[in-house]
């Protein structure tokens, strides 16, 4: 199975000096609807953080990038009903309220999107499992070496 490290990467970063930083990682040049359907890409890595008001966005590497809406790339992968997907929390510090959040968003996308096998469910920076997701056990079958150019 094809995947795509740092899927979301090929959105744009938030702020100059992010945007600096970014155009030294390697990124995707194509959008998920793209992957999916050209590339045929069927494992996504999703790096999320919160910001102060609670809400998710797409994070990597400690750029933060514009984030419309996760629900519509979910809804999205959804339909097509053969997705997996990593969620990972990206952030900078360990408070027990990004990981409750963190925790809680997890758990309502798994409702959600029935048709969509997660993953992952730890933190980036010290890979403590935040959830447990109950759907997947990968066993190591995803090529994430795949790369968009």
């Amino acid at each position: 199975m094809k995947g795509s490290l740092n899927t979301m990467n090929y959105l744009k970063p938030i702020g100059f000096f992010n945007r600096i930083k970014a155009f030294f990682n390697p990124h995707h040049g194509a959008d998920l609807e793209t992957q999916y359907e050209i590339y045929s890409v069927r494992a996504f890595d999703f790096h999320i953080d919160f910001n102060s008001n609670g809400k998710a966005y797409f994070r990597y590497n400690g750029i933060p990038y514009k984030t419309y809406s996760i629900y519509h790339l979910l809804n999205y992968l959804n339909k097509r009903g053969d997705a997996c997907v990593r969620m990972v929390l990206d952030c900078d510090d360990k408070s027990i309220d990004k990981e409750t959040r963190f925790y809680d968003y997890c758990s309502t996308i798994e409702k959600i999107y029935d048709k969509i096998h997660f993953f992952g469910g730890y933190r980036e920076n010290d890979f403590k499992t935040i959830y447990k997701f109950k759907s997947l056990h990968l066993g190591g079958k995803i090529d994430w070496r795949y790369k968009l150019d």
